[in-house]
């Protein structure tokens, strides 16, 4: 009979606590001589849906891991012998898709390995090879085969394995950077196949040879060799990554004929299903493969779906040992009245809304003035709070409940009318203060900063007649001019301290960028935000949340979580709204409230509560 260090190579440990942190080891079994049981951790995945593409695509290549991954070729009509292969590319961040450099050569089916910034592509009913290096796509050597569907690949930029392709080739190519040189063929001919791992230790599995085949091989950058057979065959372009050691597979067609959404793990030695499915089943799909070495993340974008359509549909794939509880959005108090374009701050039990209007879609229509109101909430109330000397609605704002700052604006509808008027709010009263050097509105929409170290980003300014990168930094008295933005900004959306912001969601493109501000100099990070305008953002340089808005088409339900480097989706408004008012100043636990959608002006209030992974609980193990 075996034993558990010869099926696994581990023993069993015996410890006095257990395992955590670097320590612990997904699947280890050990003896908890505290508790007087034998233990584990295990892990749960599954599969959520993520930004649709900008370009439906079949076929497609994607390289790269999940928050920075690359799309490249593809078609976007059904196969007829005559498919419209593309030269587009697209990146993905972890949550939008943005349009990246062609390609020189249109390709669909082929090979591609590497990440986002240093990919390879290959093959594609040609012998076409080119590298991407984060900006531009340059020719490479050709391979010495041209094959139609892909085989089996896997590697990176400059180690790579291409095996089999349609039609019927069993052919293996290896590539060092430079060139692709012929190596050893695969024992059978193979397209439509998947790969995972590297050019030394790799995994090729499932494809065509007669018939649809589960057959599983590894690679050692020298030999094949036959490891067994997966426990449910497929084919055709499925979403897989991994390692030869531990490879995952989603997707893909069935012998008869059927897409799949079903996926599978490797681990070392069989296959096993698992219980996260995809949402959609697809075949020709890319996803993370070639240079996809991650064995907890993983995408599938693309792909063909039934009855015979191509799919732009994205989702996301986790496995962790970790208990994730989701982010929540709640019913919260209801405001005295409808309010749209309104200025927020604080938290969600000491929050601030105040000015507005009561009119939908502002400025477009006229005929009701701006409100002077404010409202204080306390996590399940409004109350009444001071009124403001100057109505106003597109205004900018920032501070908490008791230290608030309300800054320019519109002051009148139908004529319109703008201030540079600013003021200040003590949790009781309102007092004027020192304008701001230009007349603006739209400035950023929620706020950054305190109100004695306050920022003023972008707008439109009234006077020059069009929207402005000019920055101005509030010091409690005044209001001073800074270093300008990288370009113009305009109901954008904003969060943070001064010397710490974090700014988004620009009504002028690029709309999707995001802005970080140090006190003294702006960047521009590598990942993109879902690009909505007229949102609200709560929180820090390092964790915010950014709800609502009017994206293209419109949703405005949508809400991204940004952790300090990105954004990924998180749960979904009750209430479409975008011109909302909001608590600016935390993360965990803020409000959005009003705000209009295309029904109507809103008097609801949504209060988030933010998921949190808790660490991974080890699982006692019952031999009865």
């Amino acid at each position: 009979m075996s034993t558990y260090e010869t099926l696994k190579g581990l023993k069993v440990k015996f410890l006095g606590a257990d395992t955590s942190g670097d320590r612990e080891l997904e699947g280890e079994l050990y003896y908890n001589s505290s508790d007087f049981q034998v233990k584990s951790h295990l892990a749960v995945a599954a599969w959520s849906s993520s930004s649709h593409m900008i370009n439906d695509k079949i076929a497609n290549g994607v390289v790269g891991i999940q928050t920075a991954a690359l799309s490249c070729g593809g078609f976007t009509s059904v196969p007829d012998g005559n498919p419209d292969r593309k030269v587009t590319t697209e990146a993905y961040g972890g949550v939008v898709w943005t349009a990246a450099a062609n390609m020189n050569t249109a390709k669909s089916s082929g090979v591609t390995y590497g990440t986002q910034t240093a990919a390879l592509a290959a093959q594609g009913e040609s012998v076409n090879s080119e590298e991407y290096n984060g900006t531009s796509w340059t020719e490479g050597n050709n391979m010495g085969t041209a094959r139609g569907e892909n085989g089996i690949q896997f590697g990176i930029q400059t180690a790579a394995v291409a095996a089999g392709g349609s039609p019927n080739h069993a052919i293996v190519e290896e590539y060092d950077g430079t060139s692709w040189s012929e190596v050893n063929n695969l024992p059978a001919a193979n397209f439509g196949g998947h790969g995972a791992g590297t050019l030394t230790a790799g995994l090729g599995f499932g494809g065509y040879t007669t018939a649809t085949v589960g057959e599983t091989l590894s690679y050692d950058g020298t030999n094949w060799t036959d490891v067994g057979n997966m426990n449910l065959v497929r084919r055709n372009g499925t979403a897989n990554f991994g390692t030869a050691s531990l490879a995952y597979v989603a997707g893909g067609i069935t012998p008869t004929g059927n897409r799949q959404t079903t996926g599978a793990v490797y681990d070392g030695t069989s296959w096993t299903v698992l219980p996260a499915s995809l949402g959609t089943g697809r075949q020709h799909n890319g996803g993370i493969g070639a240079g996809g070495s991650s064995t907890t993340a993983g995408l599938a974008c693309g792909g063909n779906v039934a009855p015979n359509n191509s799919t732009g549909a994205t989702e996301e794939f986790i496995r962790t040992t970790s208990t994730i509880t989701n982010s929540t959005w709640a019913t919260g108090g209801t405001l005295p009245a409808v309010n749209n374009d309104s200025g927020g701050a604080g938290t969600l039990t000491a929050g601030l809304t105040t000015g507005g209007t009561r009119q939908p879609n502002s400025p477009n229509s006229g005929g009701l003035s701006t409100n002077v109101e404010s409202n204080e909430y306390d996590g399940s109330a409004w109350t009444a709070g001071g009124d403001m000397n100057t109505g106003r609605a597109t205004f900018g704002n920032l501070g908490t409940q008791t230290a608030a700052v309300a800054f320019g604006g519109r002051i009148q509808n139908n004529p319109f009318a703008y201030t540079a008027n600013s003021e200040e709010y003590n949790g009781t009263a309102w007092t004027e203060g020192n304008n701001l050097g230009a007349v603006q509105y739209y400035m950023n929409r929620t706020g950054c900063g305190t109100q004695t170290a306050g920022l003023c980003a972008g707008g439109y300014d009234v006077d020059a007649g069009s929207p402005t990168s000019n920055v101005q930094e509030y010091d409690g008295t005044s209001w001073s001019e800074v270093n300008n933005a990288p370009t113009v900004l305009l109901r954008i959306a904003g969060c943070g301290v001064q010397t710490a912001a974090i700014l988004t969601g620009n009504q002028t493109s690029p709309k999707s960028a995001v802005f970080l501000y140090d006190g003294t100099n702006w960047t521009t990070s590598p990942n993109a935000s879902p690009g909505t305008n007229s949102t609200t953002f709560a929180g820090t340089q390092a964790g915010g949340i950014l709800a609502g808005g009017a994206p293209v088409p419109y949703n405005g339900t949508l809400s991204h979580r940004w952790d300090g480097t990105s954004f990924s989706a998180s749960a979904n408004l009750s209430i479409a709204r975008e011109a909302a008012s909001a608590s600016s100043t935390s993360l965990s636990s803020n409000f959005v409230c009003g705000g209009n959608n295309p029904g109507a002006v809103q008097d609801t209030t949504e209060e988030y509560s933010d998921g949190v992974v808790i660490s991974s609980v080890a699982k006692s193990i019952d031999f009865d």
